[in-house]
């Protein structure tokens, strides 16, 4: 007999409707699921920081696949890893997921957390900015 699960859907921030909805936003998205004690799994579908990474990595792919319909959307990305490489020097070579991983001793949902804190910090100095 197979188990059963029941899943709850929820509905996204009435904020995004009827507009586009960028990468920063989503993963502010994620690091408030989080804080109200949901895992990783709620956005992600899985439990590590790696599919946190496959999150993004997917999310990027997409735009970029359909940049006709998404003009612009991945350049607040782009600066945010360029502000994340040159002024927190947090990017390294190997990627934040395996760095963070490590700093955070295995625990895969602190180093989403150390990563989604950087967002958070970038985008409130975007949005502090005139």
């Amino acid at each position: 007999m197979s188990e059963k699960r029941f899943l709850r859907e929820e509905p996204l921030p009435e904020e995004w409707e009827g507009r586009r909805v960028g990468l920063l936003d989503a993963l502010c998205y994620v690091r408030h699921q989080l804080s109200l004690g949901r895992g990783l799994w709620f956005t992600t579908g899985a439990e590590t920081v790696e599919s946190l990474f496959v999150f993004i990595n997917g999310w990027t792919a997409n735009s970029q696949f359909n940049a006709r319909f998404n003009e612009g959307q991945d350049q607040d990305w782009m600066d945010f890893l360029d502000w994340l490489r040159d002024i927190k020097k947090e990017l390294p070579d190997e990627g934040w997921h395996v760095k963070y991983l490590r700093d955070c001793q295995g625990d895969h949902e602190q180093a989403a957390r150390k990563f989604l804190d950087f967002v958070a910090e970038y985008v409130d100095l975007m949005r502090a900015a005139p």
